[in-house]
Order: C-alpha cells, then sequence, then structure tokens
C-alpha cells in the first residue's frame, strides 16, 4: 500500500509521461469516471481540472503552484484589459501580464544563460551558476495563456473569462501542456462550454491517432537515437564524415518522429475527451522551400509567432517595404530558437532558419525564372530534396549539445566526406538505414492514404477495432524499452 502511494507521489527522478505505463493506469481510472459525467458540463470540467492539475504535478512536482498562480493572474488582467475605459490602461495591464508572463519564463529558463553569456563575453568563465529548476512545460502554457491576453486586447475575444475554473483548465489542460499544440484560447475555452459528442468515429480516430504516434516514437525515433544518431552526436570525431552526414539526416527524423508521434498521442487522447486540439504537423518533408515547411513543421507555433510577433513588426515597419518584413521576418526566428532552449545552438538554429526565408524573399523572382525553363516535376523533386538537405545540416544546431559539439559535426561533414563509404555504412548500419527509408517512404505517402485507413478503422465494430488495438500495442511493446527516451520536447 505504501508503495502504491508513492507511485501517486511526484518523483523527480521518474516524472509521469504520456508514453509511460503508469499514465495509461492513471489514465484509464480517470476516464472510468470522467465517461460518467461526460454530459454534466460542470462536473465533466471540474473533473478534467482535477486531473489536468494532477498531471502537472505528477511531471514537475509543486510548479504546479506556479502554474495556478500564473492562470489566475492573467484571468484578473484580462477582466481589468476588458473593463478598461481607455487604450493607455488597456496597454497598462497588458503590459503587467507580459511582465509576469515573459518574466516567470526568463528567470526559470535563461537566468543561468545570461549569467554565462555574461562573463563568456569577458573571457572568463562563470563563478556563478544558480541552481534553479525550470517548471515543465512553462514555454508553452505562457504563450497559451499570452494568447488570451493579446486577443482579449485586441477584442478578438469579444468578452473575458468569467469562470475561474475554466481558465486555470485552459491553461493546464493535460493533453497540451507539455509540447503543444499551443492552442489559442479563442479555440480551446469555448469547447469547455460545450456539450461534447464522442462517436464511435471519434474515438476511432482517437485510437488510431495514439497507436501511429506511439509506433513513430518507439519504433522511429527511440529506435534511431539509440543506435546511430545519439552514438554519433556523442562523438563525432570518432566517426567519419559521410556517418555525421546520415547522422544529422538520422536526427531530422528521428526529431520530426519525436515530436510529431507525441502531437499525435495528446491529439488523440484530446479526442477521446470530447475536446478538438489543431494539428501541429502536415508533411513537413515535402516542403519546397523553408516558408513552405514553416506552414508544415510546429503549426501551431508558426501561428502563434506569426500572429502575435510578426504581423505586428511587419505593420509597425510598413514604412521600410521590402526591407521591414525582411526585419520582421529574421527578428520573429531569432525569437523562435531562443524560444527553443537557453543556449546559442538554439538561438543560431532560429537564425539559420531566419535567414533561409529572407532568401525565399529576396530570390523569389530568380526561382519563379528557373521554373519556367524547367520541368515541374525535376524544379519540385530538387526543391523538396534541397530544402531537406538545409534542414538536416540545421538541425545539427538543434541535435548538438553545445557549439562544440556543431562544430565538429560540421568539420566531419564538410573536411571528411567520403562517399565510397556509403556500402560500408549501409551493412554496418543496415536497421537504421531501412528505417530511416520506411520513415521516408511513409511520409511521403499521399495524405489520402492516411485519412482512408483512418476511416476504415473508425468503421470497424467494437470488436475489430479491440484486436487490431491489441496486436498494434504487442508489437510496440515488443520495442518499448524501460530506458525509453522521454520526448524531445518535453526540455523547451
Amino acid at each position: 500500500m505504501l508503495d502504491f502511494f508513492k507511485a501517486l507521489a511526484y518523483n523527480a527522478d521518474s516524472p509521469l509521461v504520456f508514453n509511460s505505463v503508469l499514465f495509461f493506469i492513471l489514465f484509464t481510472a480517470f476516464y472510468g469516471v470522467y465517461i460518467n459525467f461526460f454530459e454534466r458540463i460542470r462536473v465533466r470540467n471540474i473533473l478534467l481540472l482535477a486531473f489536468s492539475l494532477y498531471f502537472y504535478y505528477k511531471i514537475s512536482g509543486f510548479f504546479v503552484i506556479l502554474l495556478v498562480l500564473m492562470a489566475t493572474s492573467d484571468f484578473f488582467l484580462g477582466k481589468a484589459i476588458f473593463n478598461s475605459k481607455t487604450d493607455s490602461r488597456k496597454r497598462w495591464f497588458m503590459a503587467i501580464s507580459i511582465i509576469v508572463n515573459l518574466g516567470a519564463l526568463c528567470y526559470y529558463k535563461y537566468t543561468n544563460f545570461f549569467i554565462q553569456s555574461w562573463f563568456g563575453l569577458q573571457g572568463v568563465e562563470s563563478p556563478i551558476l544558480l541552481n534553479i529548476v525550470m517548471p515543465v512545460g512553462i514555454s508553452f502554457f505562457v504563450f497559451k495563456s499570452l494568447s488570451y491576453i493579446f486577443d482579449l486586447n485586441r477584442e478578438m475575444i469579444e468578452e473575458p473569462e468569467n469562470n475561474y475554473l475554466d481558465y486555470v483548465l485552459y491553461v493546464s489542460f493535460f493533453p497540451n501542456i507539455l509540447a503543444g499544440p499551443i492552442s489559442k484560447a479563442r479555440n480551446l475555452l469555448p469547447q469547455f462550454k460545450q456539450q461534447f459528442v464522442l462517436t464511435e468515429e471519434m474515438i476511432g480516430k482517437a485510437i488510431f491517432l495514439i497507436l501511429t504516434g506511439a509506433f513513430k516514437k518507439v519504433f522511429i525515433a527511440d529506435y534511431l537515437a539509440g543506435n546511430f544518431v545519439d552514438r554519433v552526436f556523442d562523438g563525432p570525431n570518432f566517426f567519419t564524415g559521410f556517418e555525421n552526414l546520415m547522422a544529422s539526416f538520422g536526427a531530422m527524423i528521428q526529431i520530426y518522429a519525436d515530436f510529431s508521434g507525441y502531437t499525435d498521442i495528446v491529439i488523440g487522447i484530446a479526442l477521446l475527451l470530447g475536446i478538438v486540439v489543431e494539428p501541429n504537423f502536415n508533411k513537413p518533408f515535402l516542403a519546397k522551400n523553408i516558408t513552405d515547411f514553416w506552414r508544415r513543421w510546429h503549426m501551431t507555433l508558426a501561428q502563434w509567432l506569426n500572429e502575435y510577433l510578426f504581423y505586428p513588426l511587419t505593420y509597425n515597419l510598413r514604412s521600410l517595404k521590402k526591407l521591414g518584413v525582411i526585419i520582421a521576418v529574421f527578428v520573429t526566428f531569432f525569437v523562435s530558437g531562443f524560444w527553443h532552449g537557453a543556449s546559442w545552438t538554439y538561438v543560431l538554429w532560429g537564425c539559420s532558419h531566419g535567414l533561409a526565408l529572407i532568401w525565399d524573399i529576396v530570390s523569389e523572382g530568380m526561382r519563379d525564372g528557373i521554373k519556367k525553363v524547367i520541368p515541374k516535376n525535376i524544379y519540385g523533386f530538387f526543391s523538396v530534396f534541397l530544402t531537406f538537405l538545409f534542414l538536416s545540416l540545421s538541425v545539427v544546431l538543434f541535435k548538438s549539445g553545445d557549439l562544440k559539439t556543431a562544430g565538429m559535426v560540421y568539420g566531419k561533414i564538410f573536411t571528411d566526406l567520403n562517399f565510397s563509404l556509403a556500402g560500408q555504412w549501409i551493412s554496418l548500419y543496415s536497421k537504421p538505414f531501412m528505417l530511416m527509408v520506411l520513415a521516408m517512404a511513409l511520409h511521403f505517402t499521399p495524405m489520402t492514404w492516411n485519412n482512408y485507413l483512418v476511416a476504415r478503422y473508425s468503421k470497424m465494430s467494437v470488436g475489430m477495432k479491440a484486436v487490431l488495438a491489441f496486436i498494434a500495442i504487442l508489437i510496440i511493446y515488443q520495442a518499448y524499452s524501460s530506458d525509453a527516451l522521454p520526448f524531445v520536447y518535453l526540455e523547451f
């Protein structure tokens, strides 16, 4: 009995994650109660809130108090903004919200980074390193809450949320609190007021998404990371330039499979609860340029940055015309990189994507000319290939723990690249290679195929759904390890 209560308490060495057996047990127990109150809106929302706060406690301990305090702050600031008679007072209350949210984010996530960078500029190692633990998911729930404040200020939301518990539920909603998708208040809050409808098709789609997400995570992401990618990035100088190049390809596939797998799981869980959460990916490796890539990758973050940073910047810089757009693009992606992590590798990764988008802007006329003289299929193939090559090279910054490691990987790729070693590498790493090929093949299948499979599974009988789900779980379980890696985006 004592061990049971210990399992229910927060353990910093074993936080609760979606791909754990404990989460499956807890969610199943919660869902058995939840589904019985599905039609009683107030009770249903209270149950959701209680489980969401407990879930966050299990993964981040007493930082759940910080979460509630920040949500409470914006709940009342939102009312103050709405009731303000002048624009200046609205801006004043919005500024308070920005200071509270970004102040907490900067303190927990960037304090040591700023200290180390300050001493680094002076050429000495930082003598100070504060013992600051970052609350899991703070980057995401800060952006969720700020979207509510910004939309109220812009009158995109007609009136403030009057139910305190519903607002805390919006900020803490457990499926997307840790790593998105970043739901806006105007999309998620109204759903808590409605009578949920849960059909057999919705349940079928939810289970299908959860299983495919688990497959991506366990079979593709974790296997590639553990059996090839992480080995190279842990010691790039011990591998050839070709192996470093293949590891950069593998890293891009691994991060996509990990993050999109996570997204599939949480969208499926939300759908089981009767809630529709926005999609976050749309076959990003089909992108023909980096602008197109950001319409397909981490779409809710890209939309958030576009709506609340890029468009206001371009409006304020409109007198500069194209130069104003270029400045806004670079600032937006500098912020995007910095948002991802307190490291210069993330900042440079964001800047590299900003520069790539600027290239898309300035080269538009030239590319239009090339399209006229090159067959469409050939142009499309090389566009997709070169875009993926850029993504794989830039992800070295994202994957590396520091600039030194990134420099070693780039050094190997650009000074020691020997394609004659390809056959030897394929022989030595045949399983990771075949998995990379399989992942890309699945990625390039038409979306209609995926929609067809979802529809077919959703229309099956309950018994057939259960049998296929059981078989899928058995297969995934065979590949699951007790040392399974945490989801990549949980660290952001």
